[in-house]
């Protein structure tokens, strides 16, 4: 149930994921590329602009892009000792 007197004080915010930027293609550029370079996907930015065919892009056009922030890999478990079984 809830009750508006719980979170009165209480500021709810979700982690943000990622941002939308507006980019403005060179020549020479493809999706491919601009999906590896601002760390997203090539079937997001067809989506996002509505494109039919990936390589149907053409200079001084512009694209939204969605990126993603980078996430750190984890770091692998590195032992201090080693134990020896015979």
């Amino acid at each position: 149930m809830y009750n508006s007197y719980m979170y009165e004080n209480e500021r709810v915010s979700f982690p943000r994921v990622g941002e939308i930027i507006l980019y403005t293609v060179n020549r020479g550029d493809n999706v491919y590329r601009l999906a590896k370079t601002f760390n997203s996907e090539v079937s997001w930015i067809k989506a996002m602009n509505d494109l039919e065919d990936e390589k149907m892009i053409h200079p001084n056009q512009q694209l939204l892009i969605p990126m993603m922030y980078q996430q750190q890999k984890p770091q692998p478990y590195q032992r201090q000792s080693y134990d020896l079984y015979f």
